[in-house]
């Protein structure tokens, strides 16, 4: 009796994943299951999904956590800085709006948090930094990925 086929290397996978993300603010947003295929280790997917589906068949359900590093980056608060408010467009200014500017022929662009009578307190992390998804992830499809959809890295 053979075997049913399992993720690995080369394999078409064909999965059904529903999304449910949280912001760092904890603002839940889910997206309907959608279907996705991908050869396992050709087309990049999250570090902790390859890891999870690996060596799973047809009709495994597994539930992946996808942390802020994988997903958009890790919140630095570094990134958060007091500027002086009159160096910047005061209609432009306010608590909650992104501040967007050419100055020098460079996009300055940032989140004010809050303003003071002489600073802004502007956050330059990405509007999703933090941010991490869990993932519901069923097995639809397993088969050998067809020449043409693979690079020469699986020796295609």
């Amino acid at each position: 009796m053979t075997q049913p086929p399992a993720v690995k290397e080369c394999m078409m996978v064909t999965m059904e994943v529903a999304v449910r993300t949280t912001s760092r603010d904890g603002v839940v947003s889910e997206a309907p299951p959608s279907c996705s295929s991908f050869v396992y280790g050709v087309n990049v997917q999250y570090p902790s999904v390859e890891a999870a589906i690996m060596n799973k068949t047809v009709g495994a359900r597994v539930q992946v956590y996808v942390p802020p590093e994988e997903l958009y980056g890790v919140y630095d608060e570094s990134l958060v800085r007091r500027l002086p408010r009159g160096d910047y467009k005061q209609e432009r200014l306010a608590p909650g709006r992104v501040y967007r500017e050419i100055k020098k022929k460079t996009l300055v662009q940032f989140l004010v948090r809050d303003l003071t009578e002489d600073e802004v307190v502007a956050d330059f992390n990405d509007p999703t930094a933090g941010a991490w998804a869990d993932l519901d992830i069923v097995i639809k499809d397993i088969r050998p990925a067809a020449r043409a959809e693979m690079r020469p890295s699986c020796g295609g």
